[in-house]
């Protein structure tokens, strides 16, 4: 204990000493750091290596697991009692034709038991082949148990290039060998998939069967090829586990020492590996681990320069100290502080001090100030701060954002900064105060809760925060009793002036709407836009009947309006369900719910008029609306009520291309046409949407058929439903009417959904690839809107790819959805398809569309559907150039 306390008293008084102490400290926790990063920098390598093997090795895996199908289901056709009683013709054609092949298959063959090649896909006369030395056929000829085998790199005397064989034995009926199946994948699946990973300064990865043969590496060497590594320190690793990590010594390959990691590929003969050099796997700890050797070097020579310059002006800071503190509590407070306003305030709270910031934040000259107090400028409708914890000591900070008046009077918000400075008795001695000025920040923010709470075309409150109204108004009649009344109001011409007008005419409308609104309700009635033309209307302490007058008066103004847009005028109306509420109302949607009813059976009984609703109404309204619905549709298609529009795609390589997508109309018994969006989901539920598809398929080739159009040359693209795809007669249908036609097949593309080829994977791929293998293309629509687009994108051949236009309509305000649309083009484009965007619904959209890329654009901003006859006769306003650019 004596020996501590001299310790610490020889410390004290000798500041030399006490640094050195704490920079050998110093020095000893940066020596633990740097091997500790280093270590932190081989895990972190092995991590990375074993995330790129698995990555690696499930690509393979799962193109194995193919391959092995592929053989397998051969084989099984091969099996089959009658097969070999076919035509050689037609054998060929049922082994190859049910068989998908990937884009790196060079080639798929069979051989009887003389090791004769008697069907191959890429040959019509395989007898030219020669493959009974090769060892996979010696293999499966010796040992009838090996399964799948997978061969050394054969290079093909054929000119298909460098390709690794898997195969497996065709047995007879009483276990003979009765010849192999096999499937040969070239090397460049493999190098192409190698060169694209991130492999680092002379890093590698290689490919070998479990036996110590190289099949392929990158850096590709034909000479490696077949190479036996098995005394490498690599192949010794496989011995005993799947996958592992580890340092190797000089690789026999290329004399290169590297990290190694390896997995086998699935429960496949064959392991990948990537190699890491021992330079890249410590290149990041060799930099931290210099900068942390400089710092501790500098650290450690300040320190001592401090201490030193800490002895020579010990006694003068002491006999300064009290002026110093002062000095400092000027210069950090006040004058450091220069471009934020502060105020130096004695303990009563008069200013005694103030920079130029102060002067110019609230518009004082420092004259002014002086022994004033800064409460004085506090907002006449706010509480003047309260630094009574900070005067008595008990903290010695404080914050707060408060409000105050400048000399001319305008508001300023500021946020208030409050610090104590105390004497050297530990005594509070006055107050820094500082000013910083945040009006700007305070209107965004006021601004953002405004937009969160109101439409953003009308002004009126959206639907959250009208569903929340109605939440307070429902809890203050259970709470008094007081009773309200809820309306829900529907514009009846809406739908129609957005079709005929545009959009832009459709806005003018409902803001128009909006405003007029307030004018026929009384004050404290409570309006919100509920999502397109539906608006709701909350009458506080309302009772029904009343409510039921005022809407009235209000339906009778709405049927007044004549909207007038460009050169037409169009008639408005509304129809307005009200339901009441009170203390017994379930719940804010339920009335909601109540309230839509009553609109609807409005609208069943002729629009334009209100509607009370009656419980009794609920379930007959919807049995009502499904059955109607459906029923219109199937007279619709009976009477030849349903119409074909068409909407231009353009093609950026060559505008002049005319290409449309097909859209469908019904027109209703009063002449209107309803948009797909009302009949195609009651179609869906009740089996009609495939007829709709047969009709259009036969109508659009009809019509195309059937004009003269000796110079152009267009394309069509038409849209299948799920139920179409799933109907095996459908197919039948679509190739009987291009034959009936006439129409060529090459000018057709059929778009299809993810939704459908998830209803019926097997149906559709048939489907898909008859329709193509005839000429046509298919299109897989609305791309990005499900969860496993890319997965059904590897898996399903298409020609064209459709983004969502959710995406492509909010690029340009979203960089999210912009990197979305972006990202999903150049997949695309690497899979070697076409990429269509669609809502295009302004210029600005469609120049960034065409500046990423994209192949073709469609939307509003392009053009807007016509009648199809109109569009192949020429008639209707096209783009102009000026416009598309």
């Amino acid at each position: 204990m004596i020996a501590l306390s001299w310790l610490k008293r020889a410390l004290a008084r000798n500041p030399v000493a006490n640094v050195l102490v704490l920079a050998v400290v110093f020095n000893l926790l940066g020596a633990a750091l740097v091997l500790d990063e280093r270590q932190s920098a081989l895990e972190h390598a092995k991590a990375s290596s074993s995330n790129l093997v698995a990555a690696v090795a499930r690509d393979i895996s799962r193109n194995i697991e193919i391959i092995d199908l592929t053989i397998q289901k051969i084989i099984d056709r091969i099996d089959q009692p009658d097969f070999s009683d076919l035509p050689p013709d037609l054998r060929r054609q049922l082994i190859f034709d049910q068989v998908a092949t990937a884009r790196y298959f060079a080639a798929i063959g069979v051989t009887d038991a003389n090791s004769r090649v008697i069907y191959q896909s890429r040959m019509a006369d395989p007898s030219i082949l020669r493959v009974a030395n090769f060892d996979y056929v010696k293999v499966h000829r010796e040992r009838p148990d090996v399964g799948l085998y997978v061969s050394v790199p054969i290079k093909s005397p054929h000119g298909f290039g460098w390709g690794i064989v898997f195969s497996r034995r065709i047995s007879g009926a009483d276990g003979s060998f009765a010849g192999i199946v096999y499937v040969a994948l070239s090397l460049d699946y493999f190098t192409d998939l190698f060169r694209r990973m991130d492999l680092g300064s002379e890093g590698s990865m290689s490919l070998m069967r479990t036996d110590g043969k190289l099949l392929v590496r990158e850096p590709f060497n034909e000479e490696q090829l077949g190479a036996n590594v098995s005394l490498a320190d690599l192949r010794r690793g496989h011995a005993n586990v799947r996958s592992a990590s580890f340092l190797s010594g000089p690789s026999p390959l290329d004399g290169i020492p590297r990290l190694f990691t390896f997995t086998q590929v699935g429960e496949f003969p064959v392991a990948i590996s990537v190699g890491r050099t021992i330079k890249d796997v410590y290149a990041a700890w060799w930099r931290r681990a210099v900068t942390i050797g400089v710092i501790l070097m500098v650290l450690t020579a300040a320190m001592i320069a401090l201490a030193v310059s800490l002895r020579r002006e010990f006694g003068r800071r002491r006999a300064a100290h009290q002026e110093a503190l002062h000095n400092e509590a000027l210069f950090r407070g006040a004058m450091k502080g220069a471009g934020i306003g502060t105020a130096l305030l004695s303990l009563d709270g008069t200013v005694f001090k103030v920079n130029p910031a102060f002067c110019r934040l609230f518009g004082y000259t420092e004259e002014d100030m002086l022994s004033r107090t800064a409460a004085d400028l506090t907002h006449p409708d706010d509480e003047a701060p309260d630094d009574g914890p900070l005067l008595r000591g008990e903290t010695d900070f404080a914050e707060s954002e408060r409000r105050y008046l400048r000399k001319d009077g305008t508001e300023v918000w500021v946020l208030r900064s409050v610090s104590l400075v105390r004497d050297e008795a530990g005594k509070p001695a006055y107050l820094i105060v500082q000013f910083q000025d945040i009006t700007s920040r305070r209107e965004a923010e006021d601004r953002l809760r405004y937009t969160a709470t109101h439409d953003e075309l009308t002004g009126l409150l959206n639907r959250s925060a009208f569903e929340q109204r109605l939440d307070e108004a429902l809890a203050e009649s259970r709470e008094i009793g007081i009773r309200h009344a809820l309306a829900f109001l529907d514009l009846d011409r809406l739908k129609i002036i957005n079709d005929s007008a545009g959009h832009v005419a459709g806005d003018s409308l409902l803001r128009s709407v909006a405003g007029a609104l307030p004018g026929y309700l009384r004050d404290g009635d409570i309006i919100g836009r509920l999502g397109g033309d539906e608006f709701g209307i909350i009458l506080l302490g309302c009772s029904l009947d009343d409510a039921t007058a005022i809407l009235e008066r209000l339906n009778a103004a709405a049927s007044a309006i004549q909207f007038r847009w460009e050169d037409r005028s169009y008639t408005v109306g509304a129809s307005i369900g009200v339901t009441e509420i009170t203390p017994a109302s379930r719940s804010p949607s339920a009335l909601l719910a109540q309230a839509d009813i009553a609109c609807l059976t409005a609208k069943m009984a002729g629009r334009n008029r209100v509607s009370i609703y009656r419980p009794e109404q609920s379930d007959a309204v919807d049995r009502h609306r499904e059955i109607a619905v459906a029923a219109g549709i199937a007279q619709a298609i009976h009477e030849d009520r349903l119409r074909l529009f068409a909407q231009r795609i353009v093609a950026f390589a060559d505008p002049s291309q005319e290409r449309y997508e097909i859209l469908v109309r019904l027109v209703d018994k009063d002449g209107s046409l309803v948009l797909p969006s009302v009949f195609i989901p009651a179609a869906e539920r009740y089996d009609l949407v495939g007829e709709i598809d047969r009709w259009v398929v036969w109508k659009a080739l009809t019509v195309v058929g059937q004009a003269d159009m000796p110079d152009r040359r267009i394309r069509l693209h038409l849209n299948l439903s799920a139920a179409s795809l799933g109907d095996p007669a459908f197919l039948t249908y679509v190739l009987d009417a291009i034959e009936g036609t006439g129409v060529p097949p090459e000018i057709l593309v059929f778009e299809i959904t993810e939704t459908a080829l998830v209803s019926n994977m097997t149906l559709a791929t048939l489907a898909v690839g008859k329709l193509r293998d005839i000429g046509c293309q298919i299109a897989l629509d609305d791309f990005g809107s499900g969860l496993s687009s890319f997965n059904y994108l590897r898996q399903f051949p298409v020609d064209m790819v459709k983004i969502d236009g959710s995406f492509v309509r909010s690029m340009t305000t979203s960089n999210v959805d912009h990197h979305i649309v972006k990202s999903i083009h150049q997949i695309v484009q690497e899979l070697g398809a076409q990429t269509v965007a669609e809502f295009v619904e302004d210029p600005m959209t469609f120049a960034m569309v065409r500046s990423m890329g994209i192949s073709f654009a469609q939307g509003y901003a392009i053009h807007e559907p016509q009648p199809f006859e109109a569009v192949l006769s020429g008639a209707g306003a096209r783009m102009e150039t000026s416009r598309s650019g």
